[in-house]
């Protein structure tokens, strides 16, 4: 049931359907909710520093925990600096292109596939 979840939450924010759309669809997960895949907390994944797969460039940092509901987290929103990098805004990003490296997270998607990922608007 929860990979469903899942999967029908990477499609919404996969489709072609608006950015405001996509973030009313999902909530600010609690911050005592564990990620499973990496036995962080919500609360220690938030502000962590995402990194860029391969070099190991600094890209931003996570700003929120994204849901289908308050407990079952499917997205990060990545605050990106731009300045250097290419990448910018603030993008709802599924989970699973992320991986663990200690306090940070390394991003293993291409900066075309990020650009084509919603805008955050809080």
């Amino acid at each position: 049931m929860k990979r469903m979840l899942f999967a029908a939450a990477t499609a919404v924010l996969l489709s072609g359907v608006a950015a405001q759309a996509q973030n009313a669809a999902l909530v600010e997960v609690n911050d005592n909710v564990v990620l499973m895949p990496w036995n962080k907390t919500v609360d220690a994944v938030e502000d962590a520093k995402v990194l860029k797969s391969g070099d190991g460039v600094e890209l931003g940092e996570v700003d929120e925990v994204l849901g289908t509901d308050a407990n079952t987290p499917v997205a990060l929103v990545v605050d990106f600096d731009g300045a250097t990098t290419g990448f910018t805004g603030k993008k709802v990003i599924p989970i699973d292109r992320f991986s663990p490296d200690g306090a940070r997270l390394t991003l293993t998607t291409s900066a075309a596939e990020v650009a084509s990922f919603p805008e955050y608007a809080d």
